[in-house]
């Protein structure tokens, strides 16, 4: 009897912890974030062409089996060196590579043994200064060859810069996104309590995420008679934070949630009068999530100038803009919409048109089938959904 063939390996290497995600699922747990559970559902379906192996670059070192064909690898970023990422290509032999962060050691490895890979990145790239020139011609050799048909990014400003920064010809550049989101209720005239502004942050517990920023803020409002609050949602330690709040006079005013449902996020961005995104030019990002979901919301967002940001809302249209890293700009953003009821219901009723022109490209799944049928791109598909195909260059 002829031997079965065996199927192509395809290794996609992401951070988070696939695996930890996996059960959440299969046990009932509610996702953390925007189609968290249906990105896990359409790679487990890619198990039904190809022995998928999911390496997550996270804290637990794991090497589990999901499902037929499905496996999960955790390995510390510390432990993967070179010769340790030689040896798990000799191990899973991909014969396609799915890249999710522009992890130079793996597009090395990828070129050396002529694997395709999608490099399918969610970062804004920045050349500034002796060492960013370095890093970022560095990596644009490694995303040069035939081996790479193109390089996806997520939305327009961070692809713009894979072609800017980088030097990557726009006709091989595709930006992609998340699946389309709708509003969630209806227009907002104005403030429940506008004496009493209740503002929504989520993301990270961090400084170059901009939380500090948002306290600050809160102090200058206070000074000027603006009882403002402020919910936070997200994963990090709490406990420097809430030691600052209480530092700062915020104790009562500050609630720090922890990782909380996507769910639970949405419904608190509706039910507070503001939604802020202060994230700082050093935070490397795309377009998060919680821009797309502020907007669904229809409370108000506030969201710092941060380059990936810059130009995809209008300010005073879909949102208001406020210089990153000052927290006076911030709180005269918050004071603003505190004020000026008009203008809050003009901008709860113009998010739905800010929400769809943020999207941009090919949705995730869609990019990812492109590449696995057309690896070498012999139909021309990168082309037609670049940044030149589009018209976005």
């Amino acid at each position: 009897m002829a031997e079965t063939s065996r199927r192509p390996g395809l290794l996609i290497v992401q951070t988070g912890d696939f695996g930890a995600a996996w059960a959440r699922m299969t046990d009932g747990a509610p996702e953390t974030y925007r189609d968290q559970y249906a990105s896990l559902r359409f790679v487990a379906g890619l198990a039904r062409d190809f022995e998928v192996t999911t390496l997550a670059i996270c804290a637990r070192p794991h090497e589990e089996l999901m499902a037929p064909g499905l496996r999960s690898i955790g390995v510390s970023r510390a432990k993967l060196n070179r010769p340790r990422i030689a040896s798990l290509f000799d191990g899973l032999t991909p014969a396609r590579l799915i890249l999710r962060s522009p992890f130079g050691p793996f597009l090395a490895e990828a070129r050396r043994r002529h694997i395709p890979t999608l490099p399918c990145f969610a970062d804004i790239f920045s050349g500034d200064g002796l060492r960013g020139r370095l890093r970022a011609w560095r990596l644009a050799r490694l995303l040069t060859g035939p081996h790479v048909a193109g390089v996806a990014n997520h939305s327009l400003n961070a692809s713009r810069s894979t072609v800017t920064v980088l030097g990557l010809p726009p006709d091989r550049i595709i930006p992609w996104d998340w699946s389309r989101i709708r509003p969630d209720g209806g227009i907002k005239s104005g403030m429940a309590d506008p004496a009493r502004p209740h503002c929504f942050y989520a993301g990270t517990l961090s400084e170059a995420k901009g939380l500090g920023d948002c306290l600050e803020a809160l102090v200058i409002l206070h000074g000027q008679g603006l009882r403002a609050r402020l919910s936070v949602a997200g994963g990090g330690d709490p406990r420097p934070w809430a030691a600052r709040a209480a530092a700062l006079g915020l104790g009562d005013c500050v609630d720090l949630l922890g990782v909380v449902p996507n769910a639970v996020v949405r419904a608190s961005m509706t039910a507070c009068d503001l939604v802020i995104v202060p994230s700082r030019p050093d935070y490397p990002e795309g377009l998060p999530n919680t821009i797309y979901e502020g907007l669904a919301s229809r409370s108000p967002l506030i969201l710092s100038d941060h380059p990936a940001f810059r130009g995809r809302i209008r300010d005073g249209t879909g949102g208001l803009v406020f210089k990153a890293g000052d927290p006076a700009s911030l709180a005269a953003a918050i004071r603003r919409l505190c004020r000026d009821p008009v203008l809050y219901g003009q901008l709860s009723a113009g998010a739905e048109d800010a929400l769809e022109a943020l999207h941009v490209g090919l949705e995730w799944p869609d990019l990812v089938r492109h590449f696995l049928d057309d690896p070498q791109d012999r139909t021309g598909w990168v082309k037609r959904n670049s940044l030149a195909g589009l018209g976005l260059a």
